[in-house]
């Protein structure tokens, strides 16, 4: 009778510590690549919520291991006064976002960012700076661009860069899975006046095939064209919060992938993606399509050291639970 309360109090021990050992495997995308395009300075809040974003495009390019995007961005001046301040983004840094799901973003794979103003390359610096909002920077080093708004003054603002996507992991539970994932941070854009008037998002997979898409975010819908490759999503006179980031998961990661051999050739690929921003693409015929959750998991225990530790650990309870009940039915045999 002893052995057996020993037994179940072993067992009860174990299942209690693995019961609390799922608290700890905290869901979301992980590592992913993407950008956070915060752009205004806490120290410049005077002009605080007083430029609009009146039209928002984002041109993606998905590739295995890799996005290249071109951003296109309209301002107004909304006030009557003349508006200094200064744009930028970390140069490197992890933003941890989400609510239910977190999105951690590693900025240090945003790579050969370029950015003009009305047609005319800015100039970057680098410059100390705190810590903004949720980027919990590596460094103090952020990318900065001074910007001067006359009254009512409209501008427009193009960025192009690269984005490292094969080293995310998207994890639930005690399960996790490796694939490819891009987030765009729409969130961030909460620090213009708001709404933003109008987003479209165009997105193109060019070396892999439309199925690939393992989820996508429902913040906004998107549409296909599959004979294309292709997803448009669109959204009108939206405040961003942490449901509209754009996240999109794909493909399995890529081991042979080299993100540096990529760099060097970025002058090409902006190439692509600048002729692809000037295609008629409203001619084209998309068709309502709908995708999985991004934060779905398809592996099983074996795809998280958590799993491992938890199947270790109930093999250990089973080989205990066999060897008690082996000795308690040979003592009893013996008593007889």
């Amino acid at each position: 009778m002893k052995n057996r309360t020993i037994l179940f109090t072993f067992i009860l021990l174990i299942a209690s510590f693995s019961i609390s050992l799922g608290n700890a495997a905290q869901p979301g995308v992980w590592n992913a690549g993407g950008t956070v395009f915060t752009m205004l300075y806490p120290e410049d809040s005077l002009s605080f919520k007083k430029v609009q974003m009146e039209n928002e495009k984002l041109f993606i390019h998905i590739y295995n291991g890799f996005a290249v995007v071109k951003g296109e961005y309209n301002f107004k001046n909304t006030t009557s006064d003349t508006l200094e301040f200064r744009m930028g983004y970390p140069v490197n840094g992890i933003y941890a976002g989400g609510s239910n799901e977190i999105n951690e973003v590693y900025l240090d794979s945003l790579s050969q960012f370029r950015i003009s103003r009305n047609g005319t390359e800015l100039p970057l610096t680098k410059t100390p700076h705190s810590d903004y909002g949720q980027i919990m920077s590596f460094s103090d080093n952020w990318f900065v661009w001074d910007m001067i708004f006359l009254p009512q003054e409209r501008q427009t603002i193009e960025v192009f860069f690269l984005v490292n996507t094969n080293e995310a992991q998207i994890r639930k539970g005690y399960q996790t899975e490796r694939k490819n994932a891009f987030i765009y941070l729409l969130e961030s854009g909460s620090v213009w006046k708001q709404p933003i008037r109008k987003g479209e998002f165009l997105i193109a997979f060019k070396d892999l095939e439309l199925s690939s898409v393992a989820g996508l975010s429902a913040g906004f819908p998107f549409r296909a064209n599959e004979q294309k490759n292709m997803l448009y999503g669109e959204f009108t006179n939206l405040s961003p919060t942490i449901e509209d980031n754009l996240v999109i998961t794909y493909s399995q990661e890529n081991s042979e992938f080299d993100f540096e051999t990529i760099v060097g050739n970025s002058t090409s690929y902006y190439r692509d993606i600048q002729e692809f921003s000037q295609q008629n693409y409203s001619a084209l015929n998309f068709e309502p399509i709908e995708f999985g959750s991004p934060y779905e998991v398809n592996g099983n225990l074996f795809n998280s050291p958590f799993g491992l530790i938890l199947v270790f650990l109930f093999g250990v309870v089973l080989t205990v639970a066999g060897l008690l009940a082996f000795f308690i039915f040979r003592r009893k045999r013996s008593h007889k």
